[in-house]
């Protein structure tokens, strides 16, 4: 810890002490102190930077250039060029002529693929790359790459007509119905702003037609030092890294006359505004009540001691109002509360639910009341504990965390910071002053911020749902004529509920060990327990604060009747919103407050499972959830109506959605309608019940004799053994060695082409999946992989960059082992229905350059690198090593396999990629193509 931040806390401890929080002013203008370990400051020219110095990833840096200036600062006849500028850096500059610069990145494995990337919001632009910092040569390109997109972007005639289609087609993608949902809202609550006047896409009329000069007079004004930052942060030393900064970023010209760059502000709105917007397209039941606020930094001391107060607030808010919805018949399957900055110059005070199709208006009346209970009653204290202790365990969290968070994280957080204008504090220094200053807020203070969030004005309701036969929503005048009577109603003050008993009334005793053994090439120690579980744990030093447990065992639905499969579906999903014993989910919530541990448990078509996660501290908590819920789990009928009911709600107009109607046909059409396959998108909701669910459940986890355990993180190992014999060890176990149940789930043999019309937005889609036999093993997995990124890289190539025809188009791959070794490529797009066919055939065409052998050199160098680059980040990750145990165990391999895989990256060369294009792009034997044209309108 720095030691001036601790002087920095200990002057504040004092002052508490003095009682000076009784006379704010000045104490609380005290500015908080930057993470001392970012080094920062401005050049000459007025461009800002942040540097800081994180060893992981090893040998990597992550680069940001923040631009402050996005879509709110175009001229109205420069609609859509803030983001259309974003797209242009990358596509020519001066030292990197046309797609060079993606090219080169590609090249060393840090392209698209892997990390490169940028986006425009309404306020502010972003570019974001990484690139090696053990290779200054490609450390110095980096650079220099991101100061051209400062200050050097060519704009080059033809580069720009050919990004034009690309926009356009972005543009086209956008147009559904959340957007035109959205576009009506924001009509109304940002009226008479200049942001209800733009967006980042911006206008198709402007993108179509603008002139060349129009793009560049929106670079001249806008990218220019004084309004940009860098952001690098990595494995370097950073008094190095300024070096290079001043190097690359110091020889930017200072413009000495510059176009104000204004803040345009949101106006109040006296009264309450309301609107009622539907579409017949619309998927989502929701409900948002919003308040315009000014915006909350935090810079100084007393902002930091509000943001404390409103983080208790709605923390509490927050439990009271899930709590709502696990009641009988529930008004909202969902529902939260929040305060953020939604724009530069205004925050926004939130309440939203997805309410129960019919029941918006008791949705409304239900989360105001909720609100308005605070403002009578206030919290209660038992609350407010509670809260506080979450809070502090937060804090303490990212302590933990501080030194193995990665690099592009960090790089994200002071992004953030820059563009909120906040200070960028340690987390150290942050749990010092949470910790002090938390003692010194009280209940009273906290309870009185309702009356800042329940208030007429600035208020704005907007209700949105889809609009279908029989569906009838209240009008304007009726929303806010609730809201304006929610003050007059009868509300009882709030019971807090709460089960003051142990998890487990008693604690098993730990079985023996039977047998140990270790996986030397894999680091795994495996252990099989007295009944006969296994566990495989490995000990890493990846992230300090994480433990993962994910079990696997063979059964699954596949042995029931079909008719289960929609309760087997819903095993997961209800488990874990009943909870266990006597605690339900709400007062298993308040039991475990502070703590970090979840579980989780489902059933799939061939397995069941635990997927866990904890902090090492919290990690024998995770064990006894577990515990209880693989042996004592509630099953409650009026619980389980309320649980049907809500996901009933998220499911039953999810095919109005055009998209969702596209990927589901995909997928039926793949695996041939086969009940088996099919999700909860097709389930009757009101035939499924409580027995049922019950009855696949008792059967599934009744003995977990061939369940296998893995556990990886940053465990102690005789604190892990001890616990796996105490909560693993004593989970029922009868002998029962089950074997996946084949019900002939197969992919789609033969040739189908399936064409359908839905959807009223001029686009269409389309995706071809090819399938075939698949011989497992290491050399083809990496062979597999290279031809997906080889596929991808020349389809944006060809039908993105060259013919403009799309925005979005994807190449993808998957292998299955059971009940037969498969493997499926796809490719997907969506584009302008009258190219639907040409840019199909180019996509063909692509397929059959592979298979052709047809591979420029760079392809392969970029694939190579790029495979190598993910695997050496990934080896280090816990999620990547559990994915990857478990899947060794469930398919049979050797433990770690997947630890060969860079062997074989050397031989990603014309003769291997060209041979797998050969055996896995065959599109006469098994193909499937799906076609989405736009509704024929009469």
């Amino acid at each position: 810890m720095n030691p001036n931040a601790k002087l920095f806390v200990t002057l504040i401890l004092t002052a508490l002490l003095a009682g000076l929080f009784a006379q704010p002013a000045e104490m609380m203008q005290i500015p908080l102190q930057q993470d001392p370990a970012v080094l920062s400051g401005q050049l000459a020219n007025g461009l800002s930077y942040y540097i800081m110095r994180n060893p992981k990833p090893a040998n990597l840096a992550e680069l940001r250039l923040y631009v402050d200036v996005g879509s709110v600062n175009e001229d109205a006849d420069q609609l859509g060029l803030a983001h259309f500028t974003e797209h242009m850096a990358f596509n020519g500059t001066k030292n990197f002529a046309k797609n060079e610069v993606v090219e080169y990145l590609s090249s060393i494995g840090m392209g698209y693929y892997n990390g490169l990337n940028a986006m425009t919001s309404y306020d502010y632009t972003v570019y974001q790359l990484k690139i090696p910092t053990d290779d200054s040569a490609k450390l110095n390109q980096g650079l220099l790459i991101l100061s051209d997109m400062a200050h050097q972007v060519s704009f080059e005639a033809s580069e720009i007509e050919r990004e034009r289609g690309v926009i356009i087609e972005e543009w086209r993608l956008g147009q559904d119905a959340g957007s035109r949902v959205r576009d009506a809202q924001n009509a109304v609550f940002l009226a008479g702003s200049r942001y209800s006047e733009r967006s980042p896409i911006g206008k198709r009329e402007v993108l179509e037609s603008f002139e060349h000069d129009t793009i560049k007079r929106f670079y001249r004004d806008w990218y220019r030092p004084d309004l940009q930052s860098v952001v690098i942060v990595g494995d370097f030393e950073p008094q190095d890294m300024l070096a290079l900064v001043e190097r690359y970023f110091g020889v930017i010209p200072k413009r000495e006359e510059v176009r104000p760059r204004e803040d345009f502000s949101v106006p109040e709105n006296l009264a309450p505004q309301a609107i009622v917007t539907t579409d017949p397209e619309y998927p989502n039941n929701l409900l948002q009540v919003m308040w315009k606020k000014d915006v909350q930094r935090m810079s100084n001391l007393g902002e930091y001691y509000d943001n404390l107060k409103t983080s208790l607030f709605y923390t509490m808010l927050n439990l009271r109002l899930e709590e709502k919805s696990k009641t009988a018949d529930p008004p909202y399957s969902f529902a939260a509360a929040t305060e953020y900055p939604l724009l530069r110059t205004m925050s926004a005070a939130m309440m939203f639910a997805m309410y129960t199709q019919g029941k918006s208006e008791e949705a409304l009346r239900t989360v105001l009341t909720e609100a308005e209970r605070v403002q009578r009653y206030g919290f209660l204290p038992s609350e407010f504990e509670r809260a506080k202790i979450d809070i502090l365990r937060g804090a303490e969290q990212d302590v933990a965390e501080q030194g193995t968070r990665e690099s592009g994280r960090i790089a994200w957080e002071i992004v953030d910071a820059v563009s909120n204008q906040n200070v960028f504090t340690s987390a150290e220094f942050r749990q010092m002053l949470t910790q002090e200053l938390i003692q010194a807020i009280t209940l009273e203070e906290v309870n009185a911020l309702v009356e800042n969030l329940i208030q007429d004005k600035n208020m704005f309701i907007g209700l949105a749902g889809p609009q279908k036969e029989g569906l009838t929503y209240p009008t304007k005048e009726r929303l806010l004529e609730i809201a304006s009577g929610v003050n007059s109603l009868e509300i009882e003050p709030y019971e807090d509920k709460t089960v003051n008993e142990p998890l487990l009334e008693v604690i098993p005793e730990p079985v023996a060990i039977k047998k140990e053994s270790f996986d030397a090439k894999s680091g795994v120690n495996i252990w099989t327990l007295a009944n006969g579980v296994k566990v495989y744990a490995k000990k890493t030093d990846f992230k300090n604060d994480e433990v993962l447990l994910q079990a696997i065992s063979p059964g699954g639905f596949s042995r029931y009747d079909t008719t289960d499969v929609p309760a087997a579906r819903l095993v997961s999903g209800y488990i874990s919103d009943a909870g266990f014993g006597k605690f339900d989910a709400i007062s298993l919530g308040k039991a475990t407050a502070g703590k970090v541990a979840r579980v989780n448990l489902s059933v799939d078509t061939y397995q069941e499972s635990f997927d866990a996660s904890c902090s090492p501290k919290d990690m024998e908590l995770m064990f006894q959830m577990l515990h209880q819920y693989a042996v004592n789990p509630r099953f409650d009928r009026a619980d389980f109506a309320s649980y049907l009911q809500r996901t009933k709600t998220f499911y039953q107009n999810r095919n109005l959605d055009p998209m969702n109607v596209f990927m589901d046909r995909v997928q039926k059409e793949l695996y041939q309608n086969h009940p088996y396959a099919k999700s909860l998108a097709d389930a009757d909701f009101d035939t499924i019940d409580m027995d049922a669910v019950e009855r696949i459940f008792r059967d599934r986890f009744a003995d977990f004799s061939d369940f296998s355990f893995v556990i990886v993180g940053n465990f102690d190992p005789e604190q892990l053994k001890t616990y796996c014999r105490t909560y693993l060890g004593n989970l029922p176990c009868g002998g029962r060695l089950e074997k996946p149940k084949d019900v002939n789930i197969r992919l789609r043999k033969g040739l189908q082409s399936i064409w359908f019309n839905m959807g009223s937005t001029d686009r269409a889609f389309a995706s071809t999946l090819l399938n075939g036999k698949y011989n497992s093993s290491t050399k083809n997995k990496v062979m597999l992989d290279a031809l997906e990124f080889v596929l991808n890289e020349k389809l944006r190539e060809n039908i993105r960059e060259e013919r403009s025809g799309v925005y979005f188009i994807q190449a993808w791959q998957s292998t299955t082992s059971y009940p037969d070794s498969r493997y499926t490529v796809g490719t997907m797009m969506g584009c302008a229905p009258a190219r639907l066919k040409e840019l199909n055939d180019a996509i063909f065409a692509t397929l059959d350059s592979l298979r052709a052998g047809n591979i420029d050199k760079r392809y392969l160098v970029a694939a190579n690198a790029t495979l190598r680059q993910q695997f050496d980040e990934n080896i280090k990750s816990n999620r990547f090593w559990i994915y990857q145990l478990k899947s060794d165990i469930w398919q049979g391999r050797k433990l770690a396999s997947f630890l060969d895989e860079p062997a074989f990256f050397d031989q990603i060369d014309l003769k291997n990629i060209a041979k797998a294009a050969k055996k896995y792009l065959r599109f006469g034997k098994n193909q499937l193509s799906v076609f989405m044209l736009p509704q024929v309108q009469e």
